[in-house]
């Protein structure tokens, strides 16, 4: 019989947890920094760092078994499909390499980061450290969003320029001013605050739920309301997911509803302030027709950009990386052109067009869940239905590998969700966030199959021998 590989520690592994920590902290905090008083470059500093670090673990890092060689494959397939479209999307538009680089990595780099967490292996007091600093991390990011809350109408707490005091409760992630670094930071609290909550069951409840509570809390007095309505889409999407195990289905289902009817009866009968937020828009008539203010505004995006197709390739692979209604397009070439037009970026008369929807009108500027710039309509634009379906597969390929129980799928169904709201699904601290939840859950799965392998072995060893357990 064969003797189970026991993972020894040595000083490169451990070398190769710091790494990807390290790549965490250069995504999680610059923000921070930057608001501060940092160079603004110090945000682009990840785009480099974290394929880096990655390469260098992949490449280094001894495969250990088939699974892991596999995963590290299938992802890697993938991940050069989706560049592969881009590239192709690139020469037919006439797009900037930097743009390229950029929307590749801001769609690829969660991707990118699990095939380098799965090559090391986090076990032992390798896994406890790891997960312990990104909650460390998640805690910082609450605590500074607390901070602003308390601090910023007093004048203690230095407020960026423009917008309410509700979207400047931002955490680590700067911005404010009408940025969407409130709601970045809340659902980052609420997921990591979920992830607790699961791990650490032998916690009081009280303790093991605190941060999950934080994050609601959060996005509450950060007038998060998207958030909200991602998570609970996200739960409709795991019922649907049940639909072949009839009693979890059932289960789920129905406090769903439970919660989807408490929730409705409150806005429309309890008189408290923050619930008439939600009333003010699902009491309005003639929004949400075919002809509505609000359906117009959404699907902006759909009926601008094929304006601009000179080819029938385009609807193929789009108009080009950066070009529609994307993170790049939509945001990242407008607010850091400094930096990134020196560098041969390009950009499209339809991304500004599609804007003017948002500046003309007065339903977007009310509220971003009407924002015609989201991330389906961004990866559509900018990469057609080819690159449109290259990503599809490339979260496909995390779901069969990285979705070992119903918190993980939860993760990525509600995070597609946030993808037809805004650009946050682009936003590389929130996926990479995801996927590091993603890659710590497999880590604890291959670990408590490991411990199940030893047991049954060493069960087997004692039938086999029974005075082999035995002192001498």
């Amino acid at each position: 019989m064969n003797t189970p590989v026991l993972f020894s520690k040595n000083e490169g592994r451990v070398k190769a947890v710091t790494l990807l920590l390290w790549g965490y902290v250069t995504i999680f905090f610059p923000r921070a920094l930057t608001m501060f008083g940092a160079p603004a470059a110090l945000n682009f500093v990840h785009f480099a760092f974290v394929p880096v670090i990655s390469g260098v673990i992949l490449l280094t890092a001894p495969l250990r078994n088939r699974v892991q060689a596999r995963i590290v494959r299938d992802l890697g397939f993938a991940v050069g499909l989706l560049l592969a479209s881009m590239v192709a999307s690139a020469l037919l538009n006439q797009a900037g390499l930097i743009n390229v680089f950029v929307y590749f990595i801001i769609l690829a780099e969660p991707y990118i980061l699990l095939m380098a967490m799965v090559m090391v292996p986090l076990v032992g007091k390798n896994l406890e450290r790891f997960r312990r600093w990104i909650i460390i991390f998640s805690i910082i990011n609450f605590a500074m969003a607390l901070s602003q809350w308390i601090f910023i109408p007093i004048g203690i707490y230095p407020k960026p320029e423009g917008g309410t005091l509700q979207d400047n409760i931002t955490g680590v992630f700067g911005g404010g001013g009408g940025s969407a670094a409130n709601y970045i930071s809340c659902t980052i609290t609420i997921y990591v605050g979920m992830y607790v909550f699961n791990h650490y069951k032998s916690y009081p409840i009280w303790l093991r739920s605190s941060l999950f509570l934080a994050g609601i809390f959060q996005a509450q007095i950060s007038d998060s309301k998207q958030v909200f309505l991602a998570l609970l889409g996200g739960g409709v999407l795991l019922v649907v997911t049940k639909v072949n195990y009839i009693q979890k289905m059932l289960m789920y289902a129905i406090v769903m509803g439970v919660i989807m009817g408490a929730f409705y009866w409150a806005i429309f009968n309890l008189d408290y302030e923050f619930l008439g937020h939600y009333r003010n828009w699902l009491d309005r008539e003639g929004l949400y027709g075919p002809d509505g203010a609000a359906t117009l505004t959404k699907t902006a995006a759909f009926r601008i950009i094929p304006t601009y197709y000179t080819s029938v390739l385009n609807w193929l692979i789009g108009i080009g990386p950066g070009h529609g209604v994307s993170r790049l397009g939509g945001w990242v070439l407008r607010d850091y052109a400094s930096l990134l037009m020196p560098l041969g970026a390009t950009i499209h008369p339809a991304s500004q067009e599609v804007f003017q929807v948002v500046t003309s009108g007065w339903i977007a500027q009310e509220s971003t869940v009407y924002f015609p710039l989201f991330t389906w309509a961004g990866i559509w634009g900018d990469l057609g239905f080819v690159g449109l379906f290259s990503y599809l597969y490339l979260a496909c390929v995390a779901w069969r590998w990285f979705c070992v129980d119903d918190m993980c799928k939860f993760f990525m169904l509600s995070t597609a969700v946030f993808g037809f709201i805004l650009t946050q699904m682009e936003e590389p601290a929130q996926v990479v966030t995801i996927a590091v939840l993603l890659g710590l859950r497999w880590h604890e799965e291959q670990a408590k199959r490991q411990a199940q392998m030893n047991s049954r072995y060493n069960l087997v060893t004692s039938i086999e021998d029974p005075f082999r357990t035995l002192p001498l």
